[in-house]
């Protein structure tokens, strides 16, 4: 469902998982929850696809990492295959650039919100926390940009402030199970993908958004640029508009905003790319989580590797607060969006039964109808 019906980019689709799974449900308790955030932090990938790939590996282990894997990337697969599909044939349409117009001050606000609750919920009373965070978040601006040194910096101050005071408490059996075997199998195919050749445009698009996979650290938006300049202006598969489209459509799609490569794929060779990128973009998050997962849960419970990871959760609070900042600034660009802006924040100040899909829906239509 989660894929199909999350809205708001990472900072909103983390924080439906900490609604969902650790309040409602109770499947996890908020130590593993912060535990995950700190992994799908530290591993290069989409932030909070690796998260519901680390639910799904602790609470079943590796099919339940492999189950999420598919089930959260496969909805957003069809919605944007159909939206790529749709937008060949109409692209430069009035409707399209309304859809684009209205739903992305929606979106942005979708993801303010959230920001705020996983703030709120994460940082607490702590006021060091909130001081990290608010430094991560006004670097991110200032340099426009995630930094991973900046989560690395913030998990070695961590070790020092959030540490617990006292003795680790002992190993559990699950948790110093042993991990090398794991390690070598998840390895190896990465090891293959790498050496293999591509062979036509499917299979350097697989090998290009592979790579790229790497250097996705928080928000799939931190690619933007670097995807830019190599599919628009090195290997020309696309032209700017086309581009930006693409980003804007992997916005305002459900699931991980890195779904674009999706987009991108169709764009430049029809289901067979997209089919290509979305795997090559994807697959190095289920990998590197089932390797990370055992590694923590053998260390985590270490007072230094604690604080490191509490670091590193307080500082994701406030880049995914800055990270909303960069992408919401070229959104809002009239008095209309910051209206629809402000009206998204404010009507659940007074009633919390307007579900996030009916705002993407009215603010498409007031889109539509006023680029008609």
């Amino acid at each position: 469902m989660l894929g199909a019906t999350g809205f708001g980019g990472p900072v909103a689709l983390a924080n439906y998982m900490r609604r969902d799974l650790v309040e409602k449900r109770k499947w996890l308790d908020e130590t593993s929850y912060d535990r995950g955030l700190a992994i799908a932090t530290a591993c290069p990938g989409p932030m909070a696809y690796q998260l519901g790939v680390y639910c799904g590996y602790v609470t079943h282990r590796i099919p339940g990492a492999l189950a999420v894997g598919l089930a959260f990337a496969l909805p957003p697969f069809a919605i944007v295959v159909a939206a790529a599909a749709l937008y060949e044939r109409f692209a430069g349409a009035g409707v399209t650039r309304g859809l684009f117009y209205g739903i992305g001050p929606v979106v942005v606000a979708l993801i303010l919100r959230a920001s705020w609750t996983l703030g709120r919920k994460t940082l607490k009373r702590d006021v060091p926390a909130w001081a990290v965070a608010i430094i991560a978040c006004a670097v991110t601006i200032a340099l426009q940009q995630e930094l991973i040194w900046l989560f690395l910096a913030a998990g070695a101050l961590g070790i020092v402030v959030f540490a617990p005071r006292g003795k680790a408490p002992p190993q559990t059996a699950a948790a110093s199970a042993p991990v090398t075997t794991r390690v070598r199998t998840v390895g190896l195919p990465v090891l293959l993908a790498f050496a293999a050749p591509p062979t036509g445009l499917t299979g350097s698009l697989f090998f290009f958004f592979l790579k790229t996979s790497f250097l996705v650290f928080g928000s799939g938006l931190v690619i933007v640029s670097f995807v830019k300049t190599y599919i628009v202006d090195q290997y020309h598969w696309l032209d700017n508009q086309t581009f930006v489209d693409a980003v804007a459509i992997g916005m305002i799609s459900p699931g991980p905003v890195v779904i674009t490569a999706t987009f991108v794929g169709y764009a430049v060779d029809g289901l067979a790319g997209a089919v290509a990128s979305t795997i090559g973009i994807f697959l190095p998050s289920i990998l590197l989580t089932i390797v990370a997962t055992p590694l923590l849960l053998r260390y985590g419970s270490h007072p230094r590797v604690a604080g490191f990871v509490r670091g590193v959760t307080v500082a994701v609070v406030g880049v995914l607060a800055g990270t909303t900042y960069l992408i919401g600034r070229p959104v809002i660009v009239d008095v209309v969006g910051a209206l629809i802006l402000i009206v998204v924040l404010a009507v659940p100040m007074f009633t919390k039964r307007v579900p996030d899909q009916v705002y993407v829906a009215l603010g498409a239509i007031i889109g539509v109808a006023l680029h008609h």
